[in-house]
């Protein structure tokens, strides 16, 4: 006998979210309406930054991971921040002897005519370490792509090649498994998300928006984001996240906290905190009761 589909009734009712979706709408309503105003009013040479149009939600843990992640967890979105028809992708493919990958002219061309990928550039690894040796090529090929995507296999080897160009400004490939016959699939996914990076700090931002972007699609890719980063975080970690919404290169807005932090805990009865923030006893010790009898 087939069973019936669970459903939530009036006794189960569904489970509040915890982020309140019109303290989201509202604080987007405002950095949009902020981000827009500056973009329209500064030069266009202070624009170049491409950071400048995005929206970045600023995840605070509580504690320091206990060891550096080097993989970052991917947190799918509704409303892709970076695979849309205007953004640009390049891949590393990995074109060693004994390597099983394909060429790099065959990547290009199965992402181009097949699955549409929006890939513009297929580097092989030789090339990178010949054609790019020069800081300011690296540089100037980590500001000309939205995205980078390497071959798993090189991922150990390319923090050694792409230098400090590409990982302080968080252009560090991801990898895919170009000798899978789904590494199509898997580019796919990693277009539609955005990415939790938790190394040695306690912050972490993640992309969940343009500036070219509806204010609904923001704000729902920033309710996903929240729900995959606290599963990542409390999951994997044990750890627990506040989340402010934040401009990425803005300080005025301010932070809007759409997750409250846990309560403190509380000290003990006979400890309490002076005007310092330090921890002083309630009870007197013998010594000063002895000096105020005297």
């Amino acid at each position: 006998m087939a069973t019936k589909p669970w459903k939530p009734t009036e006794e189960q009712p569904e489970q509040a979210h915890p982020v309140r979706r019109e303290t989201i709408a509202s604080a987007v309503a405002a950095l949009t309406k902020w981000m827009k105003k500056r973009a329209a009013d500064a030069p266009p040479y202070l624009l170049a930054d491409e950071r400048d149009d995005l929206v970045i939600l600023q995840l605070s843990l509580r504690r320091l991971p206990a060891s550096r992640a080097t993989r970052p967890r991917f947190l799918p979105l509704l409303h892709p921040v970076i695979g849309h028809a205007g953004s640009s992708v390049c891949a590393i493919s990995n074109d060693s002897p004994n390597s099983r990958s394909p060429p790099a002219s065959d990547i290009l061309n199965a992402c181009k005519s097949l699955h549409r990928l929006p890939v513009s550039e297929v580097i092989p690894l030789s090339a990178l370490r010949t054609d790019y040796r020069p800081y300011e090529s690296l540089r100037r090929l980590a500001g000309s792509h939205d995205l980078f995507i390497a071959d798993r296999a090189i991922l150990p080897l390319l923090p050694h090649v792409l230098g400090k160009a590409f990982y302080r400004t968080k252009k560090a490939p991801i990898g895919v498994d170009f000798t899978r016959v789904g590494w199509p699939e898997q580019m796919w996914k990693v277009l539609g998300s955005s990415f939790l990076h938790l190394r040695t700090g306690t912050c972490s931002g993640i992309k969940v928006g343009r500036l070219d972007m509806e204010e609904e699609e923001i704000v729902e890719n920033v309710i996903a984001a929240v729900d995959a980063a606290v599963e990542k975080a409390v999951l994997e970690l044990g750890m627990k996240i506040e989340v402010p919404l934040v401009a990425q290169m803005e300080r005025e807005v301010g932070a809007v906290e759409v997750i409250d932090a846990a309560e403190a805990p509380k000290m003990s009865d006979n400890k309490k905190k002076d005007v310092d923030g330090e921890e002083v006893s309630k009870e007197k010790s013998g010594k000063r009761k002895r000096n105020e009898a005297d």
